[in-house]
């Protein structure tokens, strides 16, 4: 596997980037509202769909099969209650789109950013009964989220730091979690909070 690499490597050397980082970022986040919209109606028509399919037919009561996605720098569960478990590795950069992506397919709306950490310009009560979170012994971040107690047209804003991201600042904070409307303008800054 490392000869691959290793090649992969030597035949990119006379490569250099001319796109700043920063357009690249700004046109990835836009790519990912799209995809999360696109993601959104396809569920919603598949649910249309099987509901005239289910109201037409015998009814099955098991529930659907959830979500389950074990990956190095983060998993995510279904519950059998209707909740959702969601484990941060800390030794692990995570894909901010992946983890949005796989939240969503259970049933959670979500803004991840990395090193950036957003609020809402209004205060939604209520999410302590959406969400709680523990520190494992391994240094692992233990999640729960409970997606039907999020008022509706909410979602999940949630700033990831980087183990690398301001080494001397005194801040001990690794994630800030919060709630947001959908549609509202996040007031964000790469700033650690306090």
């Amino acid at each position: 596997m490392n000869d691959v690499f290793d090649t992969m490597r030597e035949s990119m050397e006379g490569v250099h980037m001319r796109t700043p980082v920063e357009r690249i970022v700004a046109a990835g986040r836009a790519r990912r509202r799209r995809k999360v919209t696109a993601i959104a109606a396809g569920s919603a028509v598949a649910g249309g769909l099987s509901l005239v399919v289910m109201t037409g037919g015998a009814q099955v009561n098991a529930p659907p099969a959830g979500v389950h996605v074990q990956l190095a720098a983060f998993s995510v569960d279904s519950n059998a209650d209707g909740t959702v478990t969601v484990k941060l590795t800390k030794e692990q950069t995570l894909d901010p789109a992946i983890l949005e992506s796989t939240l969503a397919q259970a049933g959670i709306p979500a803004d991840i950013r990395i090193n950036e950490f957003c609020t809402s310009p209004t205060d939604i009560p209520g999410f302590d009964k959406v969400m709680d979170s523990s520190k494992e012994a391994g240094g692992q971040v233990l999640i729960t989220i409970d997606p039907a107690a999020m008022p509706a047209g909410t979602k999940i804003i949630a700033g990831i730091r980087t183990p690398d991201y301001l080494p001397d600042n005194p801040s001990k904070l690794g994630a800030v979690f919060g709630l947001a409307r959908d549609g509202d303008t996040l007031r964000c800054s790469t700033e650690l909070p306090r």
